[in-house]
């Protein structure tokens, strides 16, 4: 059998039948394998989250000679305290990892005895925070007295689901919402529904799903005290870690580079700096631009074949109505993990900006090229989205009202006559009358434009081919309202804007 059978073409296979093994983390595997360079093991490789417990777990009963896992590097994600969890205490009833703050979970089609069995045989030796040197020596003198599997090999079945692809334009999609937590759930529903289903090297089954240049934008999270649910497959105390990477120089030992590296101290220059001080001199320009690509090194062959290139590639600020705006530009986003920590610390670093330089932290955009979400985070999405997408949208089934930055219609019947004599339920003369738009800004105040009409075709043709709304559901809306008045023209009704669908 051909082993490693998942993540075939990222581990870092040196003895197949070596007892030992190394998990690190956020730290690059090509940096672990040149410093254990003369050291035997079995294998290298990174565990960036818990999902990737359940991978380990797998590949190891395919090749069980493993028992001994040395645990080291960046853990910037968790995901060493979560092995280590699951280690010590194991799964509960529906295999949530024991005493793991992030409430990782292991695949339920790996039998909970296989899990002990794994657990009784398999050694994790935390070695994080210790030094290159603290790991090789632990390494080539650990005592392996039996070397022989501890049993069987043993392969698992999958019956993971996998979601359906609806058609779609492939490129330029969009979510908004106040939080990141809004919008985030709004960009899963995105990827779950229509990403294209695409190969790649860091899913087990080699699978992601991925939609192009996802435009996401942020209008309000607040900054000392976001909003922060429960379903966040991080803590607060992950961003906590995560942000210094970003908003400062702060190094990593292991990590290549950070964004804030890149952005603070590239080639000697504080961009971040350079763009507050370009705004206290010319808040008009358009100039305020960081970028995070060295192409000298990006484009280095051993750096594009085999390490990693920024993902973040440039930020952008603008000063509009007294308010400082942030785009981010990404080349490639796992969604699920990485974009909503992304999110929290560019936030982070656009009120920076923003209050030394005096002005209102605006909306926040990040447009992202390849937005994906790997095949083993598919299960997770579906649970959060089916138990909290709609409980998280800015308004009830009772009140399904969100404001459009566009504008508001109102709508009327002008010039209906009445009948004579006694009054009945219809008491126009039928066709008389036409509909009276009219669009005003969003705040309710300015009158912008006007429009006249008998028919609601025609009417909402004029809205839809000039680009007048904002949002899909404002759009529907206005297409019933004008339905409606046409008909109370037709009719002799009486009509009233946003009386309910079945009602005149």
């Amino acid at each position: 059998m051909s082993w490693p059978i998942l993540y075939t073409s990222v581990l870092k296979v040196k003895d197949p039948r070596h007892p030992v093994g190394v998990a690190t983390m956020w730290t690059e595997r090509e940096v672990v394998k040149k410093l254990l360079d003369g050291t035997e093991y079995n294998v290298i490789g990174n565990l960036y989250s818990s999902a990737g417990i359940s991978a380990m777990i797998r590949n190891i009963f395919a090749n069980p000679y493993i028992r001994t896992i040395f645990l080291w590097g960046a853990d910037l994600s968790r995901s060493g305290q979560a092995l280590l969890a699951f280690m010590e205490h194991g799964v509960d009833d529906d295999y949530f990892i024991v005493g793991d703050e992030k409430r990782g979970q292991i695949e339920k089609d790996i039998p909970k005895d296989a899990l002990e069995l794994f657990r009784k045989s398999v050694t994790v030796v935390n070695l994080r925070g210790q030094s290159p040197d603290a790991l090789k020596k632990e390494i080539a003198s650990a005592k392996h007295t039996n070397k022989q599997p501890f049993t069987d090999p043993v392969l698992f079945p999958s019956h993971r689901p996998k979601p359906f692809t609806f058609p779609s334009e492939q490129i330029g999609f969009r979510a908004s919402g106040k939080t990141i937590a809004q919008t985030w759930l709004k960009i899963l529903n995105t990827i779950m529904r229509y990403g294209r289903v695409k190969k790649t090297r860091y899913a087990q089954e080699n699978e992601l799903k991925e939609v192009l240049n996802m435009v996401a934008v942020i209008t309000s999270e607040k900054i000392d005290d976001p909003y922060f649910p429960h379903y966040f497959p991080f803590t607060k105390k992950d961003i906590a870690v995560y942000t210094p990477q970003v908003v400062s120089a702060k190094k990593i030992p292991g990590i290549a580079y950070t964004y804030g590296q890149r952005l603070r101290e590239n080639h000697g220059v504080d961009q971040v700096q350079e763009v507050i001080e370009l705004i206290k001199r010319r808040p008009f320009s358009k100039k305020m631009a960081m970028f995070t690509v060295d192409v000298a090194h990006d484009w280095g062959r051993d750096t594009v074949d085999k390490g990693d290139t920024p993902c973040l590639t440039q930020l952008l600020c603008s000063i509009q109505d007294n308010k400082l705006f942030m785009t981010a530009h990404f080349r490639s986003q796992d969604m699920m993990h990485g974009w909503p920590r992304n999110a929290f610390s560019l936030i982070t670093l656009q009120d920076m900006i923003a209050t030394e330089t005096g002005y209102a932290r605006g909306p926040f955009c990040i447009i992202t090229h390849s937005a994906h979400m790997y095949a083993d985070d598919y299960d997770l999405a579906g649970k959060i989205l089916k138990d909290h997408f709609q409980k998280e949208l800015p308004f009830t089934t009772a009140q399904h009202f969100e404001e459009d930055a566009r504008g508001n219609f109102t709508i009327e019947v002008a010039g209906q006559k009445r009948k004579r004599g006694k009054r009945t339920k219809y008491p126009f003369i039928p066709g008389s009358g036409e509909i009276v738009l009219k669009l005003f800004s969003p705040d309710g105040g300015l009158a912008l434009k006007e429009w006249r009409d008998k028919n609601a075709t025609d009417m909402y043709l004029q809205l839809t081919d000039w680009d007048y709304f904002g949002m899909p559901a404002h759009a529907a809306d206005i297409g019933v309202q004008l339905t409606r008045a046409e008909y109370a023209i037709k009719f002799g009704w009486e009509y009233s804007q946003d009386r309910g669908p079945n009602k005149m």
